[in-house]
């Protein structure tokens, strides 16, 4: 976490040199600056040293941590004291502490920096360790005494793995071709292709073979081509070519001729990076004689790089039945009537907890079999009481540890703040990235918005698998929608956050010792109102941000904030506040704040001129249709670092000066009509994303949405209509579509009841790429397209319409679509069969007409069959009356209708498993 310090002690620099609000003394820009310029140094030197050396740093990453946060803490409590004085002297002599110490702090930094710097450059510090010729010599007695693993769960995978070794159905098959296996640490990668590599069949197939682990610690090429090597010709003797085995390209050619014309099988166990696999790969030589290599690896992207999406194979989760047969084997010896009886229900239910994970499985079933056998105990456990279990257990993180080391300096402090949240909670990326930025864990560019960084970062975190999609949909900022961690990786994460004062859940029970924490996390809002847990809060006055993230509490409690006067987050978006809490006002030093609270805001909202992020939900249980909407007050203008601006009822009112600018300022949301006037919009001229609410009673529909066309940044607009009670969510004389920004990407519209005839407004929008059409959006039986429309559109939403016919007037309209969901129409009873373009198509059909279901699996693919179509079809069906249905068409080119193979699976319940949304919005991800 000490890059995740410097980074902000950086920002904190930056917004002190261009404090316009309250002023610096003269004396001090110039040693300020120079400070800047001594963490930029800090900064790249963690940049030069990561993925490359970085056990010197660790050795002094909490000295670095710890001096970054002393001198952000002692700038900024000498700024707010500083802006105190401005307030209260009316602009008069400022007060000199700030400058005596600032100046103490800022030397006593410099002195750290530089002895560190002499550290890291002190030969006698740890270096990562590489393997002697011994540990070399063991390795290869060990490749040769591989045992067949007994695997659970792994037969269709297994099945999938030998088709692409030997039974290959494709084109060229004699070619050599990379198999990649990848997926999460601990997901059975390596059980999987050991058990393909000593499958009989696979086995009398090669003339050689051979099998090599590389690891996360620093690859040596010459000692993966000595293991290579010995197996392939066990004669070859290192001691007796000494010159040949101390030097990697003549290893290298020595390991080609080995394998020359020869049919061979090399798998590559746990490769981490690719500047290692792209100089081994040229040891393997194409004869076009059926080789294979498979390669193993937790990251997607090294992965790809190994191997074309063909050969592509992710490591599926198990589902609760495997899981729990690999728990009863590990813990009873696995005979099918060896658990007791009394046993069974919670077991399963343990099993289940460890959502299909076998690490987490065998590590918990390495407990239960030493411990007592009794259902009271096994029920504690099934109850999620596990973490002292996993705690305790050295291997289990020793495995999982890896991952995070592994990860980009950067990313370090993004996974770890996905811990605050709950056990399963599923978190919205959208609020994720809100968060990322507002905790100034990363930096932008000239050219790339912090935004695009946080979203890029995440995509990052998911190739590293170690954070999973929930569900995904397609957005500007972004792809996935809801994502979570894996109870493992949860665990690791709460491990690393108390290691580095990260952060600190509060439990039900009272922790001491918590005064060095930066954040603070409520899973419960309920302990606001014990009194312990206040005074417990109010010890840690350095925390940086409190964090709610329990269920919605409908009731007051006590939040005191007062102590935490350097408070830059605060997310409170579960709790309700029956009148507006003052004391946030005091909070100058805030970039987010997130809460619920139907009443008006005060115009001294505006002293939070850092806010970047401003976010006020209304308890919807109480609005009404007659519900007040307030305008927010005038000063909010004054904001001029808002990027986020979402206040549920309240609009923003026409500025009263001319130099009212909101340029910062990204996304506006929660507004009705009232703000869409020219005199508003105009001076958001940055906005990319905006969000109206119309209420029926209060709004007039559609007049003032005239002015969007002129919004050339806006990108994403989202327009419903809104309607408390429930009555009717249309508008009962329709307006007339209105004109939207040329280049907006994003549009969902509910509620209005456009007829049909208008879609081609906006279905010539040439840069459209996603479309939700929900409540009624468009009204009438029958939707016909045309040639040329929806050029770009890449993801459709049908939701609530009454439309019954859906036909295409030209084969190819929707050129590019690649993702289509039809959800409640049920009058719906056909769609077009064919769209033109992209290789991919996914459909889900959530409760829909069954008749659209039998057209769907029958006619759109039996015309792709019949025409022979190169492409992959997913079809998914949804239905309360049935369970849910997926049914499967695979097209590949090269192949006839005759070799076209098709999959009907029906699940054993309504739920499908987290693994199988897992793989499939992966897939989804990587294909769009």
């Amino acid at each position: 976490m000490a890059y995740a310090a410097v980074v902000s002690l950086k920002h904190t620099i930056q917004r002190l040199l261009n404090s316009s609000q309250i002023p610096i003394p003269s004396s001090l820009p110039e040693i300020i600056q120079l400070t800047y310029e001594k963490v930029e140094s800090l900064q790249e030197l963690f940049t030069l040293e990561d993925g490359s050396n970085n056990q010197r740093v660790k050795a002094v990453e909490r000295e670095i941590r710890e001096a970054a946060w002393r001198l952000e803490d002692v700038l900024e409590s000498a700024h707010l004291s500083n802006h105190h004085h401005f307030l209260s002297q009316s602009h008069e002599t400022l007060n000199g502490d700030f400058s005596i110490r600032v100046k103490e702090e800022i030397i006593f930094f410099t002195e750290t920096v530089k002895k560190i710097e002499e550290q890291l450059g002190n030969a006698s510090l740890p270096e990562e360790e590489e393997e002697d010729d011994v540990v070399v010599s063991s390795r290869i007695d060990q490749y040769f005494g591989l045992k067949k693993p007994k695997i659970v769960g792994l037969t269709d995978e297994l099945l999938s793995i030998r088709d692409s070794i030997i039974d290959f159905p494709y084109e060229d098959p004699e070619r050599l071709i990379v198999v990649a296996v990848e997926g999460m640490a601990g997901i059975g990668k390596t059980a999987l292709v050991t058990a393909a590599y000593l499958h009989p069949r696979i086995v009398s197939h090669f003339e050689c073979r051979a099998f090599v682990s590389i690891g996360p610690t620093k690859s040596q090429l010459r000692r993966i081509l000595l293991c290579i090597i010995a197996q392939i010709n066990p004669e070859f003797d290192t001691s007796g070519n000494a010159e040949i085995s101390d030097h990697e390209e003549e290893l290298a050619s020595c390991l080609y001729s080995c394998l020359k014309n020869r049919r061979y099988l090399i798998v590559v166990d746990e490769v981490w990076n690719t500047r290692v696999w792209d100089e081994l790969k040229k040891a393997f030589p194409d004869d076009r004689n059926n080789s294979r290599v498979i390669v193993t690896t937790r990251l997607f992207n090294i992965a790809k790089h190994a191997s074309s999406t063909i050969f592509l194979h992710r490591k599926r989760f198990l589902n609760d039945e495997e899981s729990w047969h690999l728990l009863r084997e590990k813990v009873f010896g696995g005979e099918k009537n060896s658990c007791p009886s009394h046993l069974d229900e919670a077991g399963r239910k343990i099993a289940e907890n460890c959502q299909g994970l076998p690490l987490m499985i065998i590590t918990l079933a390495k407990h239960l079999s030493q411990a007592e056998k009794t259902a009271e105990y096994w029920e504690k456990v099934a109850k999620k009481e596990h973490s002292d279990i996993i705690a305790a257990d050295e291997e289990f993180f020793k495995v999982l540890a890896p991952s995070y080391h592994h990860l980009p300096q950067h990313l370090k402090a993004c996974f770890l703040y996905m811990g605050i949240f709950p056990l399963d909670y599923n978190i919205p990326a959208s609020k994720l990235i809100k968060l990322w930025c507002a905790e100034e864990f990363l930096e932008s560019n000239m050219t790339t918005s912090l935004e695009y960084v946080a979203m890029e970062s995440l995509d990052q975190l998911m190739y590293a698998n170690v954070v999973m999609i929930c569900e995904q949909r397609f957005s500007i900022f972004a792809i996935t929608k809801t994502c979570k961690l894996h109870p493992a990786f949860l665990h690791l994460c709460m491990r690393e956050a108390g290691k580095n004062n990260f952060f600190h859940v509060i439990g039900s029970s009272v922790n001491r010792g918590i005064e060095s924490q930066r954040r603070l996390c409520i899973h419960n809002n309920s302990l606001f109102g014990i009194k312990d847990v206040r005074q417990l809060m109010a010890s840690v006055s350095n925390m940086r941000s409190l964090l709610c993230s329990g269920p919605h509490h409908p009731y007051p409690v006590p939040i005191c904030l007062g102590s935490f006067s350097l408070l830059s987050l605060l997310d409170a978006l579960t709790i309700r506040f029956y009148r507006f809490p003052d004391e946030v006002i005091k909070l100058v030093k805030l970039r987010y704040i997130a809460f619920t609270y139907n009443g008006e805001l005060p115009a001294s909202i505006s002293k939070l001129q850092n806010l970047q992020y401003l976010i006020v939900h209304q308890y919807l249980s109480i609005i009404s249709s007659g519900a007040h909407r307030w305008y927010l007050p005038m000063e909010i203008w004054n904001m001029e670092e808002l990027r986020h601006l979402e206040v549920m009822g309240s609009d923003l009112p026409e500025p009263s000066y001319d130099t009212a600018y909101l340029c910062n300022l990204l996304t506006l949301s929660g507004i009705s009509t009232r703000s869409c006037t020219k005199e508003v919009l105009e001076r958001v001229p940055n906005l990319m994303e905006l969000g109206i609410q119309i209420r029926l009673a209060d709004d007039v529909v559609v007049e003032p949405l005239c002015c969007l066309a002129d919004l050339a940044s806006v990108i994403t607009v989202k327009c419903c209509i809104v309607n408390p009670k429930h009555i009717s969510q249309v508008v009962s004389t329709p307006p007339r579509v209105p004109i939207f920004p040329s280049n907006i990407r994003k549009l969902t519209l509910s509620g209005f009841g456009f007829p049909w005839e208008q879609m081609s407004t906006i279905a010539h929008l040439p840069e459209l790429q996603v479309l939700k059409l929900q409540c009624n959006a468009f009204q009438g039986q029958e939707w016909t397209t045309y040639e040329g429309e929806f050029p770009q559109l890449q993801f459709l939403l049908l939701e609530d319409i009454d439309l019954r016919y859906w036909t295409a007037h030209h084969p190819d309209c929707f050129p590019l679509l690649s993702d289509l969901m039809i959800r409640h129409c049920y009058k719906l009873e056909r769609i077009p069969p064919k769209y033109g373009g992209k290789p991919y198509l996914r459909i889900d059909l959530i409760e829909c007409n069954p008749g659209l279901v039998a057209f769907a699996k029958e006619e759109i693919l039996k015309k792709d069959e019949l025409e022979n179509e190169s492409r992959l079809m997913l079809i998914k069906i949804e239905s309360s009356a049935d369970d849910r249905r997926q049914f499967m068409g695979n097209y590949r080119s090269g192949l006839n209708s005759g070799d076209i193979r098709r999959k009907t699976e029906q699940s054993e319940s309504h739920e499908q498993s987290e693994s199988d949304k897992q793989s499939e919005s992966q897939l989804l991800q990587r294909t769009l």
